[in-house]
């Protein structure tokens, strides 16, 4: 009795490490038993699910506090937060998973050894979400108030997990069409940006830095700022948008409403649109046809008149 009491206030420290010893040991013990015996990643998104919910909630009760004060109840909202992403990605993504058959970002992973290190990231990836949140979580702030940027915090939260949502629930029902086969995706959200989905995961877990941050009782805590920039560097510039807009340009960049599409939408936020900031291979999707030679498009515009762009679709983009 009196070691669970001791743990259940335990220092910030200690909080610290059985959150992270809990999540890689998720990462261990599923990816282990997936890639042993089923030799499948199929079920990698339902543990990177489940292992943020349960850091969350672990995070929250080793730090517990009065439920009728202050710190509790913004502890409690910010677990909250992070509960509900989980569920909704996690059902979003095992839902597209089993109706392919496969997970599609590693099915040309065999090797057991790569396979094990995919759930060591994944590890990695779930204590960059919560990191800022741990941080609020274990703060020793005495002087605890809400704080206006928290809720501006939860507030930017709120946009990015709706955008997310909506996003992915058009792009569904899109591709549940027969006749939208071999199409890419204009209308909704997807005609102010090309990737709002992205777009909105970015902002969710910024709005949660911002709102833990009023908390951080230690300057070593705004460090965690690099956790939600990880996660845009990541979906900017690695294995997100740019392997995305490789495989349109395979597939549309002979395509003169796909030219279209991309010079008058944004990459990532919405509205914005710089056809240069577009992370390709190639750097451009689209450049005047007097610069560089290549597949000439005339598009007419109604306010500036008849414009003429190139659609450079490199020999190795444009074959299989």
């Amino acid at each position: 009795h009196y070691f669970i009491q001791s743990n259940l206030r335990v220092g910030s420290m200690d909080t610290f490490s059985v959150v992270i010893v809990l999540n890689f040991s998720f990462q261990l013990l599923f990816g282990g038993i997936s890639v042993t015996f089923a030799e499948t990643m199929k079920i990698f998104e339902l543990v990177g699910g489940i292992s943020h919910m349960t850091c969350a909630i672990v995070g929250l009760i080793f730090e517990h506090s009065s439920t009728e004060n202050l710190i509790f109840k913004t502890r409690l909202i910010q677990s909250i937060c992070i509960i509900v992403w989980s569920i909704r990605l996690t059902s979003f993504m095992m839902y597209r998973t089993f109706k392919q058959g496969k997970s599609s970002r590693f099915s040309g992973i065999k090797n057991p050894c790569k396979m094990m290190g995919v759930w060591i990231l994944q590890g990695l990836w779930v204590l960059l979400n919560i990191l800022p949140s741990l941080f609020l979580w274990t703060s020793t702030k005495h002087d605890f108030h809400l704080s206006f940027l928290t809720v501006i915090g939860w507030a930017v939260f709120l946009l990015g997990l709706v955008f997310e949502s909506i996003a992915d629930y058009q792009k569904a029902i899109f591709r549940n069409k027969p006749e939208n086969k071999d199409r890419f995706m204009s209308s909704g959200l997807w005609s102010i940006s090309r990737h709002p989905n992205y777009f909105g995961e970015i902002a969710l877990w910024f709005g949660l830095f911002i709102a833990a941050a009023p908390y951080f009782s230690s300057q070593w805590a705004y460090f965690a700022l690099f956790c939600p920039v990880a996660t845009a560097f990541q979906l900017c510039f690695l294995s997100g948008i740019p392997q995305l807009e490789k495989n349109g340009l395979k597939k549309w960049g002979r395509d003169k409403a796909y030219a279209r599409y991309v010079h008058n939408t944004g990459v990532l936020i919405p509205w914005l649109v710089c056809c240069e900031c577009t992370p390709l291979p190639s750097k451009e999707l689209l450049v005047e046809s007097e610069e560089l030679s290549g597949i000439s498009a005339l598009m007419n515009d109604n306010d500036h008149g008849p414009v003429t762009y190139t659609v450079i679709a490199p020999e190795s983009a444009v074959t299989t």
